[in-house]
């Protein structure tokens, strides 16, 4: 699974936690906004209905002054107490005095004892007094001890208009019953100010009494409906404060010398419009808020971990194999010391690769050394044998051209104390050596070498053609019938050369065996010679070993000067 960038880890985590702080706050602003609002609207819904009810108090007040003054006009008492056709006429000027003078009253009834009636309205003046008594407007007035009565909601019986009416009953000097006045309020007063009243599109107030009959509603089917009346109650009984399902606030007061309680219901769309509006206006926010800070943070650390970017570059680079690269110093102080100490470490590895460069170079020397020190010794030791058995045949003259052979020989083997040595002087070598040798062995060996003058003047390690003629002697001359043959030769190739070092003697068995396990067959002498032309090519030599039975043996070095160069 391939792994996201450090600087997309750094964005997202940064992003995460903006985020969780952002909706933290945005719930808190909220929650907070929701709250105060919710406040806001109880207080203005409790202010509305206590400011109603003490609107409707005074107005009741006011009425029931009027009331009282009237049920004490001895003009009334008079009548009430001996009627008199001369009278009438009097009282009714009177009530439609009080009509003109107060706008809310809609009709005034007098209903005496002795069954007289006198009102504004003639469809009442037309209704029996007995009729009037038994209704309960009356009753409830003859009941209270000449104080004013309120009365609920109730239909006019002459036109079906809804009214309220405050009745009061008149009373003789004794306390003895005289009769009722009824002043009838006209709903519209009452309905006109509580519609009014801000509490909400869906909100409404009404009034009930202490009996929960309703005085007022604005739905008039309410006072018929029982199904409507009893969807009231969950409001009657919430007293102060939310409905049940939360989507409307109660406020109740009871207006002071009446038995009479307004109830506001403060609908609440306004406050879901409201929270509404805040959630959206605060989600857009969010959204631009976020992803401003995704750009910001981006861009920010987008330049902080530039220099982080560049080191990562800078060390693949060198993983890869580039050299003499640095990462730039630049950045926060902390990425900046980070740097230095990137290309200080870059300066130690250098110069500790500097180090092992020329321990291995010394190392690659001393093995050439020794290595040539192993050959050495060898080669000495069967030359002299060779002259020795010359000498025991006094044949003084080939002991001379083998002697001068000899010092030619080691002439080129000493090299003046160096390892190197070009490719002529070192088949010059191997042509003296093979001369020696063709001295001791007479016509049993005959040699034959090919040069090429192109790649004379190669730089090779002395000492490594030699040994593989001297291993063709001994193992495959010698061993064979008869007489045999060695051949050197320098073969151009695409790529550089190769020195074919070939021999006609008894070979040997190679199927299914590698150079290398050849190359452990050959001795010391044949591996010695592939260590040193190893350490001196690397990986643009190669040696190769062909062999047959009663064949012969080919070796062939593979020397690429393209990548030698």
């Amino acid at each position: 699974m391939k792994r996201s960038s450090l600087l997309v880890r750094m964005v997202i985590s940064i992003f995460l936690v903006f985020l969780m702080l952002l909706a933290l706050v945005g719930s808190f602003y909220y929650r907070s906004s929701s709250t105060a609002i919710e406040a806001t609207i109880e207080r203005n819904s409790q202010s509305t209905i206590s400011q109603t009810s003490q609107f409707i108090q005074s107005y009741i007040q006011k009425l029931e002054t009027t009331s009282t003054s009237l049920t004490q006009q001895e003009r009334l008492l008079s009548y009430a107490e001996n009627p008199s056709p001369n009278q009438v006429q009097g009282i009714r000027d009177l009530f439609a005095t009080l009509l003109k003078a107060d706008k809310d009253l809609k009709t005034v009834v007098l209903v005496t004892k002795s069954g007289q009636v006198i009102s504004t309205d003639d469809g009442i003046q037309m209704k029996t007094s007995a009729d009037m008594m038994a209704e309960d407007w009356y009753q409830k007035a003859i009941h209270q001890g000449a104080m004013p009565v309120l009365t609920p909601a109730r239909q006019s019986s002459t036109d079906s208009q809804w009214v309220i009416s405050i009745t009061q009953e008149l009373v003789d000097s004794k306390g003895a019953n005289l009769g009722v006045l009824r002043l009838d309020i006209a709903y519209e007063t009452i309905a006109s100010y509580l519609n009014q009243l801000q509490l909400g599109r869906e909100g409404f107030a009404f009034i009930v009494n202490e009996n929960h009959e309703f005085v007022y509603h604005p739905r008039h089917t309410v006072y018929s409906s029982s199904s409507e009346m009893e969807a009231m109650k969950p409001y009657i009984k919430t007293g102060q404060g939310y409905s049940p399902d939360h989507n409307y606030y109660v406020s109740q007061k009871k207006i002071a010398g009446t038995d009479w309680t307004v109830i506001g219901v403060t609908s609440l769309e306004k406050l879901n419009q409201v929270r509404g509006q805040i959630f959206w206006s605060l989600l857009g926010a969010s959204f631009f808020a976020l992803f401003a800070c995704l750009f910001l943070i981006w861009f920010v650390l987008k330049r902080w971990i530039a220099p982080l970017k560049n080191l990562r570059e800078t060390m693949l680079q060198i993983g890869s194999g580039g050299r003499n690269l640095r990462a730039r110093e630049t950045g926060a102080n902390e990425l900046r010391d980070l740097a230095q100490q990137f290309n200080a470490m870059l300066d130690q590895v250098d110069q500790l690769m500097k180090d092992v460069r020329r321990q291995e170079e010394t190392t690659r020397q001393y093995e050439l050394q020794a290595l040539s020190s192993q050959i050495n010794p060898h080669f000495l030791y069967n030359t002299l044998d060779t002259i020795v058995w010359m000498a025991e045949f006094q044949d003084s003259q080939r002991v001379v051209e083998v002697t001068k052979s000899l010092a030619t020989y080691f002439r080129l083997a000493l090299n003046r104390g160096k390892d190197l040595i070009c490719l002529s002087d070192e088949i010059n070598h191997v042509r003296q050596y093979l001369f020696i040798q063709q001295q001791r062995y007479g016509d049993k060996l005959n040699y034959k070498i090919i040069e090429h003058s192109e790649f004379d003047h190669l730089i090779l390690p002395k000492l490594v053609l030699q040994p593989l003629v001297e291993n063709a002697l001994y193992h495959g001359i010698k061993e064979k019938e008869g007489a045999g043959t060695i051949e050197l030769s320098v073969e151009k190739q695409p790529a550089g050369l190769a020195i074919v070092i070939k021999d006609d003697g008894v070979g040997f068995q190679t199927a299914g065996d590698s150079s290398q396990t050849l190359l452990k067959r050959g001795g010391v002498g044949l591996k010695n010679i592939d260590q040193r032309l190893k350490l001196h090519f690397g990986e643009s030599y190669q040696m190769k070993i062909e062999s047959s039975p009663q064949k012969g043996t080919i070796i062939t070095l593979y020397i690429n000067l393209t990548e030698n160069t």
